[in-house]
């Protein structure tokens, strides 16, 4: 049974981590002519101080600055027992980090951000909110659980299909296949999902997992290929039956990163 939707905040807790004051400072501002209402918000500059912040202000958002020196932003959730508010990430750098936060349908601003784009973010914030709650949300558990694995083929990644969020262990995806701006994901359960991502998203996002494109039309799982046949440019044999045409152009770099494996 869903519960109620969430009753409106007369005064919204908020906590705002960063290790650079002038950011704190500028995002305090944006924050003010956008919700000039929200008169609680916090700010600190470390992980230490922003883990004894939280678990004495009970903010219900946080606006959390990824890098940070000592510890990270990834560090602080870990080190927590329970995260019970929701994260607008922060970061300066288009790097792993953001790869992380993408892999699992977490939000963030890249610094530095618009009014434009911060107001997006908290309309996202908000419109979660006002949503009925019929399980927790598991895309932070999953965010966090990711964090902690060694090994790649250990992590699930978040599907934004048309009729909301899967979690998939990456084990689980053979292939995925180009269609226009969306993307099919073939699964070794014998479905697929169509997924609001283009491919070259998907490219980015698992080039370090043990996926390579092998055409402009498909990701593979290097994992789930049976068998190679050569030709010009080739064709590989997955484990669902398919047979996927590797270009003459990436033919080298497949047969290098194959027999890696």
């Amino acid at each position: 049974m869903p519960f109620e939707k969430n009753a409106p905040d007369t005064e919204l807790q908020v906590l705002l981590v960063d290790d650079e004051q002038h950011c704190i400072d500028t995002l305090r501002s944006m924050l003010k002519r956008i919700h000039p209402e929200w008169t609680s918000v916090k700010s600190c500059n470390s992980a230490a101080s922003a883990k004894e912040m939280i678990l004495r202000f009970k903010p219900r958002l946080v606006f959390l600055d990824v890098e940070m020196p000592h510890q990270n932003g990834f560090d602080l959730l870990t080190s927590l027992q329970k995260i019970s508010f929701d994260i607008i990430f922060t970061t300066a750098y288009e790097h792993y980090a953001i790869k992380a936060i993408k892999f699992n349908a977490l939000d963030y601003l890249l610094k530095p951000f618009s009014l434009s784009d911060l107001e997006k973010a908290i309309q996202k914030f908000l419109e979660k909110r006002n949503q009925p709650i019929t399980a927790p949300d598991p895309a932070m558990d999953i965010f966090l659980s990711n964090l902690q694995q060694t090994t790649p083929f250990s992590k699930k990644i978040a599907l934004s299909t048309f009729r909301g969020l899967i979690f998939v262990p990456l084990e689980n995806i053979i292939r995925c296949e180009a269609k226009d701006n969306y993307s099919k994901v073939y699964i070794t359960d014998g479905s697929s999902q169509v997924v609001s991502k283009t491919l070259k998203e998907f490219e980015y996002l698992l080039e370090d997992m043990n996926f390579f494109r092998v055409h402009y039309s498909h990701l593979i799982n290097l994992q789930h290929v049976q068998k190679y046949v050569h030709g010009n440019g080739g064709y590989v044999l997955m484990s669902d039956g398919s047979s996927i045409e590797v270009s003459r152009r990436r033919k080298p770099e497949f047969l290098k990163k194959a027999a890696a494996l």
